[in-house]
């Protein structure tokens, strides 16, 4: 049964103990990333990862790594509710919002990234990893009506 939980709301999760010890293990990626801890996040996450950043950049397990250690630095990231969907007894999906705080390291503009992902989370050998994480930029209203449509789907 899927049951949504609000991340770091200091109620804890409610539901069953899958959900408990991912939304756990997701701090625990959200920590690392803001406290520039590549070892444990290379532990989170599994040797054929693939992460497509809301950028649309993809990367593989060396590749997050080497992004996040040395080319952003990662000020905050919080996630919103959460809904963990198992997918038998060795696999589940996570799918919420998240919102990112970063800057380029060595320069000072914060960029906020507010994003909706979707994480494939898997069990080898008895731990927990992410093998799929995908963020989708939140779209930003501006002025007026939105966007209408593109110039092929207006002819």
């Amino acid at each position: 049964m899927a049951s949504i939980a609000e991340f770091g709301s200091g109620n804890g999760p409610s539901g069953n103990g899958l959900e408990a010890e991912l939304i756990g293990l997701e701090a625990s990626r959200r920590d690392a990333l803001v406290n520039d801890d590549m070892n444990r996040l290379g532990e989170l996450v599994s040797e054929d990862l693939v992460h497509v950043h809301a950028t649309g950049m993809v990367h593989g397990k060396a590749d997050l790594l080497d992004h996040a250690g040395r080319f952003l630095q990662f000020l905050d990231v919080r996630r919103g509710p959460l809904l963990v969907r198992p997918l038998g007894a060795d696999a589940a999906v996570m799918t919420g919002p998240m919102t990112n705080v970063v800057r380029r390291r060595g320069q000072d503009e914060e960029v906020e990234v507010k994003a909706f992902v979707t994480q494939v989370w898997a069990r080898r050998d008895g731990r927990w990893q992410i093998v799929s994480f995908h963020a989708v930029r939140l779209s930003v209203p501006g002025p007026g009506p939105g966007p209408g449509p593109g110039p092929e789907e207006s002819q």
